[in-house]
């Protein structure tokens, strides 16, 4: 009996080690949110630059919605299949989608998505968003612009009443001449939200006005309930090369500067101006997938509503209103 004893003593011990020292591993492996990407092969490469710096989730399927090169797209460890055959044939294969793509395309794959229960992040609504509504699910609109690192210091500044009253925003985004640009009505929407969001609420006068010899150029004044005003100009006719845009703030007691040029962050409130450096570098891209998962796992409340994708698109279409009619164009 005392040989037996030891025999079983040998046995368990060892495996309760190894089993101790399991677990974890198994849990962390059962907890992987896996992803579904739709979007074009070039889009799918960024997002696989982004995988090693998102927790508790992985891409598991590629659905590309062009012919692009797939070498590259998503690497080696995630499944490339056709969008036709990703809610038939690959359902089993993954728990959310990720959808990277233009408006019409995207709403009909939300769709989809969420008739199988499956979570959706899905970007470029705009008028849309309402027809996705009408499917339950948990459905996250992608406003990527509001995770930039210097604009989130901006909102922290107004949130921990650091500037006082919010009173003046200014915005300037300058674009590079394409000739494939996105409808007017998407290039407005994240300078449009952005001001919703940093002021908390919907504007109730909006007046535009659009160059008469360049329709890539519009400038816009939103007005606000309490006095303040939102001031953004937007061109998408620059010699090519990259994007840039500034965006201050300034309130009753400070102000705030977010450059994505120098990757600046500049705090104003009396004293020193306080300039902290940012790395951009896809930076809201990581953040808004990760609060995208972090909501599946109940790990964090949900930030963005189709709610605020619908406040946006509809301020945006009295922004081209006004512009067309050369009036103020009231909130009803």
């Amino acid at each position: 009996m005392r040989s037996s004893a030891k025999w079983c003593n040998k046995l368990v011990w060892p495996v309760a080690y190894s089993m101790r020292h399991l677990l974890p591993l198994i849990f962390y492996i059962v907890i992987m949110i896996r992803l579904a990407l739709i979007s074009s092969s070039e889009t799918a490469k960024i997002y696989d630059g982004l995988s090693t710096r998102l927790h508790r989730a992985t891409w598991a399927v590629f659905a590309p919605i062009d012919s692009g090169d797939l070498s590259q797209s998503l690497g080696s460890l995630a499944k490339v299949t056709s969008t036709e055959d990703l809610f038939s044939q690959e359902a089993a294969a993954f728990d959310a989608v990720v959808i990277d793509a233009d408006s019409v395309i995207a709403e009909s794959i939300a769709k989809k998505a969420l008739v199988l229960g499956k979570p959706v992040l899905v970007g470029a609504l705009g008028k849309w968003a309402a027809t996705i509504g009408e499917v339950n699910g948990l459905l996250m609109p992608a406003h990527p612009w509001r995770f930039i690192p210097s604009v989130q210091a901006v909102r922290r500044s107004v949130d921990d009443r650091k500037l006082g009253e919010p009173g003046l925003l200014r915005i300037h985004r300058w674009l590079p001449a394409s000739p494939i640009k996105p409808p007017m009505s998407e290039r407005l929407m994240p300078d449009v939200d952005l001001a919703c969001w940093l002021f908390g609420e919907t504007p109730e006068s909006v007046w535009s006005l659009q160059s008469a010899t360049n329709e890539d150029y519009i400038q816009f004044h939103l007005g606000f309930t309490h006095g303040g005003m939102a001031v953004i100009d937007l061109s998408s006719s620059l010699p090519s090369g990259g994007d840039y845009y500034s965006l201050t703030m300034i309130g009753g007691t400070g102000a705030a500067y977010a450059d994505d040029h120098h990757n600046m962050n500049l705090l104003y409130n009396g004293g020193h101006p306080n300039a902290i450096r940012t790395n951009q570098g896809h930076a809201e891209l990581v953040q808004q997938l990760q609060e995208f998962v972090d909501v599946i796992d109940g790990k964090c409340e949900q930030s963005i509503f189709l709610a605020d994708t619908l406040r946006a698109a509809q301020v945006v279409e009295q922004v081209l209103e006004s512009a067309n009619a050369r009036e103020v164009v009231k909130r009803e």
